[in-house]
């Protein structure tokens, strides 16, 4: 299996117990409903369904739940699909009613006030190309010539690539998508089309007044704005999406291979998740072979440091679901090879990171020493104590060369670890409290983790391992404690 994780989009090709199974047999980590294309009503009966099916097989298994966002879509078209030729002109209109091939109605009451002469409309994924030439205000329309031809149908997505929407971050359908996530066995949440830090404080009002506020939050980055603000984004979100499918509209595709860097570089440092998403192995949707660019695209973005790739398409509605999951853990799991291990420890060395002025933190420091033990002493193992998950993922930040198993006494926490690079994680019911609430020391609970791993084939007589914690174990954020054990 791989070190980095695989994600697929649940959806018709699916949905059969035996494919599930298969894909779990073939490394799948996380499940992502997309509520774009699931009602909110369904989303817990689902998830429970998944969680059902991995339990039964014995295998692990994590819910991401992927809020649709203020997209922009056309409506109904008449006829459902027609092209548009280069240099044809067309109308846009914020009014109600039907599109058609001389004018698209796109339902947004500011559309005259936002849109100016010269700004360029996208239509379907930016295969439709629209260039702004007069602002009609006697015909409530935008009027336009097509600079780049192609399909459009009904419902397609709309970006106005020269302009900032007067729209709110959370539609009513991520509102409802949020309580209905608080009240299903989900793990994490996607918020889609993030403009600001403001997006995810409502979603997070909206988690706590459910009484959900454990629930780590994915922004996706594919707006302009958000690129604008993505240190500010990165700072409050549990992780970040690298959405590649509407960042390519929002900006020439030509510089999304560098945004994919620098955003996946953000998050490393930052120490949150990062997942790489969009058209991956797209043409596995009908081929059983990935293309030679595809794998190249796939193992780069290892390269880069994302902890995740994601599989859409692929999985929701293509011929090979199983395979291909199979096909992406076998290209991470070679990638991972050419992981420069020992300039990742240079590269976030607490001491570079507070010459660039990140405040020096004692947790990071011990990660990153038990990172630097594992090569000196070529240690077979780094063990994680965890109740919150904090340890594992600053020990990932530093892709150590050998295995990070975690131990964990709640079964949630083992499954928000899913997202972590590297990490396999075991539940633990020994480091439990007590009735009494005490929580048993680290000390005490070095033979059983061992003897834990050996059962499960992870360790064996002469391996050598380090050990870390934070004491008190159940206080979440710290990891002060280190033990290097020979077995």
């Amino acid at each position: 299996m791989s070190r980095t994780k695989i994600i697929a989009t649940y959806g018709p090709a699916c949905e059969q117990d035996r494919t599930i199974r298969a894909m779990l047999r073939g490394g799948l980590d996380v499940f992502r409903l997309n509520v774009s294309h699931l009602d909110p009503a369904d989303l817990a009966a689902t998830a429970k369904r998944l969680r059902s099916i991995a339990e039964e097989s014995g295998m692990p298994l994590a819910i991401l739940a992927d809020m649709p966002g203020p997209k922009v879509r056309c409506t109904v078209c008449e006829p459902e699909t027609f092209e548009v030729e280069e240099g044809t002109r067309l109308s846009i209109s914020a009014r109600k009613g039907v599109s058609t091939p001389q004018e698209i109605r796109v339902p947004y009451p500011y559309l005259l006030e936002d849109v100016k002469v010269g700004h360029e409309i996208a239509i379907n994924d930016g295969m439709v190309l629209v260039r702004v030439e007069k602002v009609d205000r006697r015909a409530q329309s935008l009027r336009g010539v097509v600079v780049r031809g192609g399909p459009i149908g009904s419902r397609k997505g709309v970006s106005f690539l020269h302009t900032t929407l007067r729209i709110r971050g959370l539609t009513e359908r991520d509102r409802r998508g949020l309580r209905a996530a608080a009240q299903g066995p989900i793990d994490f949440i996607a918020l889609s089309f993030v403009r600001s830090s403001d997006d995810l404080a409502q979603a997070r009002r909206i988690l706590k007044r459910a009484g959900k506020t454990e629930i780590p939050l994915i922004a996706k980055i594919e707006q302009h704005e958000a690129l604008d603000r993505i240190d500010e984004i990165v700072a409050v979100s549990d992780g970040i999406m690298v959405a590649r499918g509407d960042m390519g509209i929002e900006r020439p595709l030509e510089e999304v291979p560098l945004l994919q860097k620098d955003i996946i570089a953000r998050s490393n440092r930052a120490g949150k998740y990062v997942i790489t998403a969009t058209q991956m192995l797209e043409s596995m949707t009908e081929s059983s072979r990935p293309t030679r660019a595809e794998v190249t695209d796939v193992a780069n973005a290892i390269l880069d440091g994302t902890d995740a790739v994601m599989l859409s398409a692929e999985t929701a509605t293509g011929r090979f679901p199983a395979l291909v999951v199979r096909t992406m853990t076998r290209i991470a799991a070679v990638a991972e090879r050419g992981i420069d291990h020992l300039e990742r420890l240079r590269l976030y060395h607490p001491d570079r990171q507070a010459a660039e002025g990140v405040e020096p933190d004692l947790d990071d420091a011990l990660a990153h020493a038990a990172c630097r033990l594992a090569v000196d002493a070529r240690l077979d193992a780094l063990l994680c104590l965890s109740f919150h998950g904090s340890t594992a993922r600053r020990i990932a930040r530093y892709r150590p060369r050998c295995p990070t198993y975690v131990l964990s006494p709640y079964e949630e926490q083992c499954r928000r670890l899913a997202l972590t690079w590297g990490v396999e994680v075991f539940p633990f019911p020994e480091a439990r409290p007590t009735r009494s609430g005490r929580v048993p020391s680290p000390d005490r609970l070095i033979e059983p983790m061992v003897k834990t791993l050996h059962r499960a084939g992870r360790l064996k007589a002469g391996h050598r391992v380090a050990i870390l914690a934070g004491v008190p174990l159940d206080a979440p954020g710290g990891t002060n404690w280190l033990r290097v054990v020979e077995i």
